[in-house]
């Protein structure tokens, strides 16, 4: 369907908290980007949820990861962040 790459660097607000002297990039802002990112390639479609999602492996700070999206149905889109043909979280987007 398509993809794009995303990275969070280390000034990014959540990157403090979220392991001192060990940061990985927060699920929330891996999920966040993909739905920003779908939103934007896809103007007509609107996520509405997420039926699934399963993080395998951190992101870690600076990461180029990339994001590869595929139509299940009408509705439902599946996608895989991966870094060096590495999964590093997976799921499916519901949209309306």
């Amino acid at each position: 369907m398509c993809s794009f790459n995303f990275s969070v660097d280390s000034m990014h607000p959540s990157i403090s908290g979220h392991f001192p002297g060990n940061p990985i990039v927060p699920g929330a802002v891996i999920i966040e980007n993909v739905i920003q990112a779908f939103s934007k390639l896809h103007d007509v479609q609107q996520v509405s949820s997420l039926s699934t999602v399963k993080f395998t492996k951190p992101v870690l700070v600076n990461q180029k990861i990339a994001v590869h999206f595929k139509k299940i149905s009408t509705d439902l889109i599946a996608f895989e962040c991966t870094f060096r043909d590495e999964i590093l979280a997976f799921g499916r987007l519901r949209v309306k």
